[in-house]
């Protein structure tokens, strides 16, 4: 069956939903504390910024930190 071509923005969309359900589950099961992991996005954000962000990626890694955040069981 050939696949169909996917947007590239329905693409991330997709991603970012399927990261956040993998990270609440490996939270759910003990494997991995969920508010860590988004401390640990936020500081990754913070070190980006920090070096200049030269691939301006800290608003997006923010941006996913807070989407994680949110979605907190």
């Amino acid at each position: 069956m050939k696949s169909k071509k996917v947007r590239g923005d329905r693409l991330v969309l997709a991603l970012i939903s399927a990261f956040r359900t993998l990270v609440v589950e490996l939270s759910k099961k003990g494997i991995i504390d969920q508010d860590e992991f988004v401390a640990r996005l936020q500081q990754t954000a913070i070190a980006h910024r920090e070096s200049g962000d030269p691939n301006d990626l800290a608003d997006a890694i923010h941006a996913l930190s807070v989407h994680l955040e949110d979605s907190a069981p």
